[in-house]
């Protein structure tokens, strides 16, 4: 539905999108994922036709779409952005923030539409009230429904649930899933955030300064990253290049481990000896931080179902962790 082909970009010295390639088909969702600065709000803007690339091609329905500077008003009417501003005019409903964007059609349309949308989103109990009275949740969600009312073939999402608690955060994301699905959009979620990410997302698309450094599937980039940037951005994990440790691991010395705390197994005939620094209450688990020993200054976490006091000496087996060339 839309595809990128070889977009390059740049505005300084310092930053570039350089070759990017990508393709969203119906009813999937693309994500997005990279470092502040790495170019994904940059590269959703021109996805979007708000922004002139400097070569390459935007394909929509495999038809190629006109840049910015080419268009007396840039941007692509199938095509709709939501960020994470508030964009709904404060003086008027819901219902009429939404019928705004179907002011061109019959009024018997609009109502109709508005209905559906409300029922979709699940904003009905909202319609009569004012953006003001609304949570931060409830005005994404009136976003997204102004956003696919006249039904685009093509969603984009710049980080619109950054300032939502993960509650509210996780449930909109599920019933966005549904929506993309019902609505056979296509849709690109660009976030910072892997874990909003994970599991939502039909694929993932890594960048770093303005490059692509991965594609695949969540799962496939959690447990092969190809590299230690991919590796630490996909979750929480430590690097281990220590020599003697590595040794113990039979691993060789060139190498990298990237160990997350699942890789961790607190065990009395570990092969590995450390000593506990902290233990931090997490509600249904604990953290237990602790350095190897020989390296007082390491430090390194795995989650445990009980508290083990600081300086605690204890044994560690290291297991499902990756290895990095």
């Amino acid at each position: 539905m839309i595809e990128a082909k070889k977009i390059n970009f740049s505005y300084s010295k310092n930053f570039a999108l350089k070759n990017i390639n990508l393709r969203v088909k119906n009813g999937e969702i693309l994500g997005l994922i990279g470092e502040s600065g790495s170019g994904k709000s940059t590269l959703l803007k021109i996805l979007s036709g708000l922004l002139s690339q400097d070569s390459g091609q935007i394909l929509f329905e495999n038809e190629e779409i006109l840049k910015a500077s080419e268009k007396l008003v840039p941007g692509h009417k199938e095509i709709k952005t939501v960020t994470q501003n508030n964009t709904l005019f404060p003086n008027i409903s819901i219902a009429e923030n939404i019928k705004y964007e179907l002011r061109y059609y019959q009024k018997s349309y609009q109502e109709e539409k508005l209905k559906s949308l409300a029922d979709l989103v699940k904003i009905k109990h909202l319609l009569s009230k004012y953006p003001r009275e609304l949570s931060g949740g409830e005005i994404q969600r009136v976003l997204i429904a102004k956003a696919i009312s006249d039904e685009p073939k093509v969603l984009l999402l710049d980080e619109p649930f950054s300032n939502l608690d993960s509650i509210i955060k996780k449930k909109i994301l599920f019933e966005l899933k549904d929506i993309i699905s019902k609505q056979n959009i296509a849709c690109v979620f660009v976030t910072h955030e892997i874990t909003d990410a994970l599991g939502l997302v039909n694929s993932l698309v890594i960048l770093k300064n303005g490059k692509i450094v991965q594609k695949g599937s969540s799962e496939e980039i959690y447990f092969s990253p190809k590299s230690e940037y991919v590796g630490l951005l996909t979750s929480d994990g430590f690097i281990i290049n220590n020599v003697s440790l590595l040794e113990k691991l039979h691993i060789n010395e060139a190498s990298k481990i990237l160990l997350r705390p699942e890789h961790i197994f607190f065990k009395n005939t570990g092969k590995i000896a450390a000593r506990v620094k902290h233990s931090i209450f997490k509600g249904s688990h604990f953290e237990i931080w602790f350095s190897i020993e020989n390296d007082p200054d390491s430090a390194y976490y795995f989650k445990s179902e009980i508290k083990i006091e600081s300086e605690t000496a204890i044994s560690l087996d290291f297991e499902g962790y990756l290895i990095l060339k």
